[in-house]
């Protein structure tokens, strides 16, 4: 190869490193100008049509995931939409293909956080919305369980006093003690949740629907002792009532 061929070759190559190079810094400057802040208000507010302009953009997927409160690390989308009630968000990014069933940095899922909020169990409207979120999600595949030895949607349901998504969860077939081994929960059961917040109705219903009262935690507590402990004295009584139950006896018909 004379100088004249390598040199055309060399210049080839040095400008093929620089169109990549500056699509390289071009790409970077496109993620750099994302407005996080502006995207989470907008997924708050329930306004999708900026999610739909940043990922027909290519600036962000719908599996997309965002530093946000609680989830220094990012957390997915559709997870935060969830946990802000936002319904036409939710469905722009279901109808979009994003994942139902991503999880959290800490194993938290979109049905888990829409069976979980609001907090305020005096507004009506705003419980009736996450409600609806939390068929949407099922409707379009979300997983009602969860992955071994974590919390479910339903645990999470029953520690908010849930009462219509506990029965909505229950309906479609989740599992009333979750994710149980011989007997021993390494995440509270939903009647374990229950009983910590003292929320007698939902740990009677779940009973009613067969949940196992003698069940322990890894630490040895049952739903009776973790009711006793947080001083819900009448429904620790109840519980200590089912407890001592055989699997064959009825807890209407001894218990209450």
């Amino acid at each position: 190869m004379n100088n004249d061929s390598r040199a055309a070759r060399l210049w080839k190559l040095a400008t093929a490193f620089l169109i990549a190079a500056t699509l390289a810094a071009c790409a970077h400057q496109s993620t750099s100008r994302l407005d996080v802040e502006s995207v989470l208000n907008a997924i708050s507010i329930d306004d999708p049509g900026q999610l739909r302009s940043l990922v027909a953009s290519g600036m962000l997927t719908v599996d997309s995931k965002l530093p946000a409160a609680g989830y220094p690390d990012g957390a997915p989308l559709i997870t935060l939409a969830a946990r802000d009630g936002s319904l036409a968000t939710l469905r722009y990014l279901i109808e979009a293909g994003a994942d139902v069933n991503a999880p959290t940095p800490v194993g938290e899922t979109a049905l888990m956080l829409a069976a979980f909020f609001p907090s305020d169990e005096r507004d009506a409207p705003l419980q009736q919305r996450y409600e609806e979120a939390v068929k949407l999600l099922l409707d379009s595949g979300a997983d009602v369980e969860n992955r071994p030895h974590n919390y479910t949607a339903l645990s999470y349901a029953a520690y908010q006093n849930r009462k219509h998504i506990i029965r909505e969860l229950l309906a479609r077939g989740a599992r009333v003690d979750g994710d149980v081994t011989g007997g021993i929960a390494y995440a509270n059961t939903p009647l374990m949740m229950a009983a910590i917040q003292g929320h007698y109705d939902t740990a009677v219903s779940l009973l009613r629907a067969g949940a196992n009262a003698r069940i322990r935690t890894y630490r040895g507590q049952t739903a009776a002792e973790l009711a006793a402990k947080y001083k819900h004295t009448h429904l620790a009584q109840v519980l200590q009532c089912a407890q001592r139950l055989s699997p064959r006896e009825s807890f209407e018909n001894r218990c209450q």
